[in-house]
């Protein structure tokens, strides 16, 4: 036999009787490590053998017994970062063991050599990992002292031997652990379990598995009953898809559900739920708190704060207002929404004729009628009217069999009726509430409730009879008031149309008729800046021209006159065949300095070829001066206008355009009103009275006139005056 098997198998007997020794319990783990490490030593001769764990943070590992030889003695507590040794830390992950005969020279180990190779004298180094479950926790080291040395086959498997057996101890160590862990656990469960008075449920995925005395008082089922059946069994038909859902997709929240006694009670229950390990297996705990009791009183406050809420409302609407019909239709709409009834009415019974009438009603709509045809019967209004106090009807009366077949005949199955007020200007006025689709069993607090939103609308009945009262107090003086002040008004009105028409003749005198004057003095001006002496030769056409101006002007006065003192405003016109196109002409010579002085561009565009118009004269000669003047007056020097004229259907239509800023769409519907200057009045003089009177001359010889504009492109004014006929040359 070899030498290197003879090693072998005594290693491998070492081995046996290392492991037969070793029973792996939890207060004996460090005992064992110390046996491996020494065994170690003296089988394999080395003088150092070290049991190395990484820390928590697995950044460090550290000596937790280190064997040596030569002394006998256990000793631990050193530490080596492994940041600092990343070669011999990568080798441990990627080798089964590291064999360094000449660990100063290895690769894998000469990381060592100056803070510890050479310090301890160490030549050669066995090491071995330690894995727990796929993860590496450790490191078992051989260190020789002495001169280098080659390791064997047989000690590395001896070494790896050892490290399977180290790592084997860490296991059992920690399944032991686990298991007392767990059994104390199931104890503390247990007595948890019975202990407390909440109802506690263990099932897997639905199906009972144990209960607690609490949970049999609670849901009146024994343990032997429950275990084995679905947790639906205890669930309210309404609950039991919740909790499926809480089945398949478990969650720690707790949530409220409905629940059945065996009894067939429905509870109001909050459940919650975790996973535990029961018996070994996964299985669901679930708590079960009875909360019925709570939440019906939390119900109760709640509807006692909306009826508060609700009262406190109409109090103050009622105080705030004097709209009773809104009050009425407000109360019932409350009323029918706070109580969930099919039909809410408010009802006024006269006292002297036993009519009644319903002032406010909200309901369901497929009941609206049968309470019309209940207000029909006698029998029931004379009912009503000796109604002195609240009544509650469920079931329906029994003492008035007459009464019973119309509630019967008309779907009422159950009704309260609240007196609101016993006189209300003749009137008895009642609240009904009625429940027409199922019979209903009315508590105390629903009509205490009435009773009290009964007195607030009773408040309002009497703040609506005061305020009926004052108001028909009030009413003469408020006539008498109304008929003083519309005289005051209509005098004001008076003399203020007086002060405008005083404005109205002082504009016109300063302003309108400064136009025939300019042109008188244009022509005096001339006369004397072109002769000198004391006499001054007048050609005689100068002197028609001023003739002219000045009959003009009388004419214009005359008109001014006749506007404000005529009734019908119509002006009289002398009409003659005249060409239109001649009085233009004659037009635009007298007012050759005023167009010259506005160096403005004329294009005459009218034929004398055109048909004569039936018109007066003197009358269209203003309506073209007022246009032309118009147009100057509103615009920049250095103005073009062009005038055109055609006939059709017995019409002449004429237009005066200018090339100017234009009118805007706001002025233009207003400018042929009496007095109407526009948005930029207070820079201009003069008060609108020429296109007014084009307007009316216009519209007295039976023709129309009107603008177009686009700003910022010009204006183009439009009339049209009827054609001469036949009979008019006569």
């Amino acid at each position: 036999m070899s030498k290197g098997l003879e090693q072998l198998q005594r290693l491998n007997r070492i081995l046996v009787q290392l492991a037969r020794r070793q029973q792996f319990q939890e207060d004996s783990f460090e005992q064992l490590l110390q046996d491996v490490l020494s065994t170690s030593a003296r089988s394999l001769n080395v003088e150092r053998v070290s049991l190395w764990f990484y820390t928590g943070d697995r950044q460090e590992i550290e000596c937790v017994q280190l064997f040596q030889h030569s002394a006998h003695v256990f000793t631990a507590g050193m530490t080596l970062a492994a940041a600092d040794y990343p070669q011999y830390f990568t080798a441990l992950h990627q080798e089964r063991t590291i064999t360094a005969d000449d660990a100063r020279h290895d690769p894998r180990t000469q990381e060592f050599c100056t803070e510890y190779l050479d310090p301890l004298g160490i030549t050669s180094l066995l090491d071995v990992p330690i894995w727990v479950e796929g993860r590496m926790v450790g490191i078992l080291c051989h260190e020789h002292i002495g001169t280098a040395r080659q390791w064997t086959v047989a000690e590395e498997q001896f070494a790896a031997s050892l490290a399977d057996l180290v790592s084997l101890a860490i296991e059992t160590r920690e399944r032991h652990r686990t298991l007392a862990a767990l059994e104390q656990s199931e104890a503390r469960l247990a007595s948890f379990f019975q202990a407390t008075s909440e109802a506690v449920i263990i099932h897997e995925q639905g199906q009972i598995v144990d209960l607690n005395t609490a949970a049999e008082q609670l849901f009146g089922y024994t343990s032997a009953e429950l275990v084995g059946q679905s947790v639906l069994v205890l669930t309210h038909p309404t609950s039991q898809q919740l909790i499926l859902d809480r089945i398949r997709a478990p969650r720690e929240q707790p949530f409220e559900a409905l629940a059945r006694t065996k009894s067939g009670e429905t509870l109001i229950v909050e459940v919650q739920g975790k996973w535990i390990t029961y018996q070994g297996r996964r299985a669901r705990v679930v708590g079960v708190r009875d909360i019925t009791q709570r939440k019906l009183a939390e119900q109760s406050v709640q509807m006692a704060a909306q009826r508060q809420h609700l009262l406190a409302e109409i109090a103050l609407r009622i105080r705030k207002t004097l709209d009773l019909p809104d009050i009425l239709r407000t109360t019932v709409l409350e009323v029918r929404n706070y109580l969930q009834s099919d039909r809410v009415f408010i009802a006024c019974l006269n006292l002297g004729s036993g009519q009644i009438r319903i002032v406010a009603a909200a309901m369901a709509p497929e009941w609206e009628t049968h309470l019309e045809l209940l207000l029909h019967s006698g029998h029931y209004r004379t009912w009503l009217l000796h109604t002195s106090q609240s009544i509650s009807c469920q079931p329906l009366p029994e003492d008035d069999p007459a009464l019973r077949e119309l509630y019967r005949q008309h779907h009422i199955q159950s009704c309260l009726l609240i007196p609101i007020q016993h006189d209300y200007l003749g009137d008895r006025v009642l609240l009904g509430v009625h429940q027409c689709s199922a019979p209903r069993q009315w508590q105390p607090y629903e009509q205490q409730f009435l009773e009290q939103l009964a007195t607030q609308v009773a408040i309002a009945l009497q703040q609506a009879e005061l305020y009926q009262q004052l108001a028909a107090l009030n009413a003469n003086l408020e006539y008498q008031v109304a008929e003083r002040t519309e005289q005051l008004q209509q005098k004001m009105r008076e003399l203020e149309e007086l002060n405008h028409l005083k404005d109205v003749f002082l504009h016109a005198v300063s302003h309108d008729l400064r136009t025939p004057v300019m042109g008188t003095m244009m022509l005096l001006n001339h006369l004397l800046h072109s002769q000198t002496g004391d006499n001054v030769v007048v050609p005689r056409a100068t002197i028609e021209r001023i003739h002219q101006s000045q009959q003009r002007q009388l004419n214009l006065v005359e008109t001014l006159l006749h506007i404000h003192l005529d009734n019908d405003q119509s002006l009289p016109l002398q009409c003659t065949p005249t060409s239109v196109a001649t009085l233009l002409e004659q037009v635009l010579i007298d007012l050759k300095p005023l167009l010259e002085k506005n160096n403005t561009h004329v294009q005459q565009q009218v034929s004398d070829t055109l048909p004569p118009a039936k018109v007066d004269p003197e009358q269209l000669r203003r309506v073209y001066e007022n246009l032309i003047t118009n147009a100057l007056k509103h615009n920049p020097p250095g103005l073009t206008l062009s005038f055109g004229a055609i006939a059709k259907d017995g019409m002449l239509y004429c237009t005066v355009a200018d090339n100017g800023v234009g009118i805007r769409p706001e002025q233009r519907p207003h400018l042929f009103d009496l007095y109407y200057r526009g948005g930029e009045a207070h820079h201009r003089t003069g008060i609108g009275l020429g296109l007014y009177l084009c307007r009316q001359i216009i519209t007295a010889h039976g023709g129309d006139i009107g603008v177009e504009s686009i700003p910022p492109q010009g204006a183009c004014f439009w009339f049209s005056v009827p054609l001469a006929d036949a009979s008019d040359f006569i």
